[in-house]
This record gives C-alpha cells, structure tokens and sequence, in this order.
C-alpha cells in the first residue's frame, strides 16, 4: 500500500504542474499589455483604498493570470470587471471591520494578507461566502470578474461574516 501511495503521489506531483501551467497561460500580447496597463494605471488606487479601508497596509495579491483570461483583454480596466464585483465589496467590508478599534485590531492582528484569485471550478455563481476563506491570517477572495456587478451588499455580507468568524 505504500508503494501505491508513492507512486499515486509522484504522478499528481507530475501532473499539477503541466495542468496548471495550461489553465493560467500567459495569454497573448494584448492580455499582457492590458494587463500592464491595469498594474501600472488602475491598481494603485484601488489598492490604497483596501490599506485605507482595512486601517493598515495589509499585503494584496492579485493572481492576475486567472483574473485575466484570454479574451478578456478590453475589458480589464473597466469598472465592471474587478472594482465593482470583487474591490468594491472588499473595501466596503473592511471599512465595516474596521470602524471602531476593536475591529481595527482585530484586523491588523489577524489579518496577514488578502488573495484575489478565480478558480472556475470552485468559485461560486451566487452564493458568495462559498468564495470566501480565511485561514492562517489569509482572507481569499475566489470570484469570477465580471459577473453580477450590481451584488455588492450579499458580496460584503460574505466577506464580513467571514472575517467576523476568525478575527
């Protein structure tokens, strides 16, 4: 049975990272100058407002290869696609966390960094606390861009109720 575990074990190891590498491409030219653009242009602020709203320069990684499809390339800067769905949302709960001291500590005790990531197979349609973890300090935000943009209350509510459970 332990050889079997072994060999079951090496092949996943194998595997991942060929299946990885060929669902978060690199994209063409257009996703990586769009995406660029986004970095360099639009990122700044919105990344202010999520220290601002969270009372400390919490780290935030977003994992733009699977946040920007390929296809999408036109659509990255807009509104729609990441601020509304996934920032907006974001800012508004930590300001919420945040908005008396004992939030304030909590978050700067707890919280050691924020995730942005889109994992089709698991992230959710509508039921946004499904997309939304937190363990070892790490709060991860698993939504598609661009979908249901007008969902900012059920998306805070998620997030919020998340962080109230594990700060």
């Amino acid at each position: 049975m332990p050889l079997v575990r072994a060999v079951l074990l090496a092949s996943t190891l194998l595997v991942l990272p060929m299946s990885n590498a060929l669902a978060q491409g690199d994209g063409g030219l257009a996703e990586r100058r769009a995406i660029a653009a986004y970095s360099k242009d639009v990122w700044p602020p919105l990344e202010r407002a999520i220290h601002e709203s969270a009372g400390f320069p919490v780290p935030v990684t977003l994992d733009l290869k699977s946040l920007a499809p390929p296809g999408s390339a036109e659509n990255y800067a807009s509104d729609d696609y990441l601020r509304k769905p996934i920032i907006d949302p974001l800012i508004k709960a930590l300001s919420a966390i945040s908005s008396d001291d004992i939030g304030k500590q909590a978050l700067k005790d707890r919280l050691t960094s924020i995730v942005i990531t889109y994992e089709e197979a698991s992230a959710p349609s509508s039921n946004y606390q499904e997309g939304v973890g937190f363990s070892g300090g790490v709060l991860t935000l698993n939504w598609k861009p661009f979908t249901n943009v007008d969902d900012l209350d059920p998306r805070v509510k998620a997030i919020t109720t998340v962080l109230e459970a594990n700060l």
